[in-house]
Formats: C-alpha cells, structure tokens, sequence
C-alpha cells in the first residue's frame, strides 16, 4: 500500500492532562465485553500501542500480568509514568517510540489501540502487532465517536468553531488533507486480513452523555487540531468565542450527546 497520509509527530504535544481529564473512558461493559471474548483470567500480556497518557492501560493493566505501553509522545509517556507511580501501578512497563517500530522479544496475547489507528502506517503496525502476538492471540482497535462532529445544533456550531479557529491560528495542516479518502480506499478490514489477521468482528455499545462548555473546550484542548500548544497564545479568546457560541443555541449549558464506542477484533491464525 502506497500513499500513506503523513501526520506530524507532534501533534499531541502537551495534551496529555487534558487528554486524561476530559477524553471519555471506554465503558466497564465495552471492557467487561472485550475480556470476556477472550477469556482473559488476569495473566498474560498485554500491549498497548500509541497509548497516549495510558486511556486503555490503565482501565486493562489488572487484568494482565504484564504491560507493556508505547506511545510516540514523550510527555504522554511522562505523564502516564507518573500517574501509574500515584496509583501504585507497578506492572506496566512504559516506553517511547514508534508503533510502527515497535520490536519486542516475547509474545502478547492481546494488543490494544485506541482512537490512533487512522493516524499511524496501519499496514505497517498491523505488521508489527502480528509478529508481537502469540499464535491465536488478539488485536482489538478501539475507538469512539466525537463531539465535534453530530447531527445536533450544538455539535455543528461546535464544527463551525473548529475549522474557524484552525483557520484563525494557522494550524490547517494538523490533519493531512488526504485522510479520509485513503481510509476509504483501504478499509481496516482489509487491511488487517493483508495482515494475516482473521477478522472477527465489531461490538458497539452506546451511552448517553452530558458535556458542558468547560468539558468540550478541554476536549478540544486533548485533541491534535486545537491543542494549547497549536492555539499559543489565544486560548483565552479561543475559550471566550466558544462559550459565546455554545451559550447562543442554549443557555441551560448542558450539551447531551449519544457516543458511540466500539472495538474491533481480530485474531492471528492458531497455527498446528
């Protein structure tokens, strides 16, 4: 596969407290779900690639002997280290690098990603996470809806404020613009079987949420567009623009939403 869409490595460059305060964590069900599918009994090893501050480690790591989190971000890294040390979490081993990259001397029987998998060489990281993987183990990509793009009047202007903003400070380049049509071209499916992968399937849960105008700007805060670091020295207008439009449509600050968050499976072959 050629054409890879280029994403700059740091795009998510001081994110990680926002990333952890305000991103949704996937639900205990979706988890309870994942486990369950594959047997998991509190052993084994577990990877988890391009884990930013820790989202899918931290809510999986008592349920694996072992864990091993990477991420390309080095603050992301630093700042999940020294969460796991608050927390006395002792059995996760955090590392800086590629997922691309990623060469490691034992075998995995689960490996994670989460909400990054469109933004990394997905044919290469399928690789990876085939050869890191025990004979008949799991690779499960998860991922979640966006408040920033919906069918309700405060998702759109919330949009609206986006490209205005990027648009305001430069930053239009943050997502390559050929992004969504190589994903159509090449779906995950396929390219998770070109892997070697059997692909098992996709389970979707639902829950209803309530955001707030100080949630949704951390939430923009957490993300590659419109980091603190794109916006410099405009987060306060950033902040007084996006309550000002939020507070037109409706004053009562509370901004529902349905999420959905899925996961999707895939196994290596068992061999003989």
């Amino acid at each position: 596969m050629t054409g890879q869409p280029r994403f700059r490595a740091d795009l998510y460059r001081g994110t990680a407290a926002d990333y952890d305060r305000f991103r949704l964590r996937y639900p205990p069900a979706l988890l309870d779900d994942l486990c369950q599918r594959l047997a998991v009994t509190g052993t084994g090893r577990l990877l988890d690639l391009a884990c930013g501050p820790g989202t899918i480690t931290f809510d999986l790591c008592d349920r694996f002997d072992e864990v091993c989190a990477i991420d390309l971000e080095p603050d992301a890294i630093e700042f999940a280290a020294a969460k796991a040390d608050a927390l006395g979490v002792r059995n996760v081993q955090w590392s800086v690098g590629r997922a691309e990259d990623v060469e490691l001397d034992a075998a995995f029987d689960l490996v994670t990603i989460g909400n990054a998998f469109h933004r990394l060489d997905r044919p290469r990281v399928a690789d990876r996470a085939a050869d890191c993987l025990a004979p008949g183990g799991y690779l499960a990509v998860l991922w979640s809806s966006t408040p920033l793009h919906g069918p309700t009047p405060w998702q759109q202007e919330l949009e609206h404020a986006v490209v205005d903003w990027m648009d305001r400070a430069g930053v239009q380049d943050r997502l390559p613009a050929d992004l969504e049509e190589h994903l159509a071209q090449h779906p995950q499916v396929r390219v998770l079987e070109d892997a070697g992968f059997v692909v098992l399937g996709r389970h979707e849960f639902v829950e209803h949420h309530e955001w707030n105008a100080d949630s949704l700007i951390g939430f923009m805060y957490s993300t590659s567009l419109l980091s603190r670091v794109a916006l410099g020295d405009r987060t306060a207008e950033f902040e007084h623009d996006v309550r000002r439009r939020l507070h037109d449509l409706d004053p009562s600050g509370v901004y529902t939403e349905e999420v959905s968050f899925a996961y999707d499976l895939a196994r290596t072959p068992t061999g003989t």
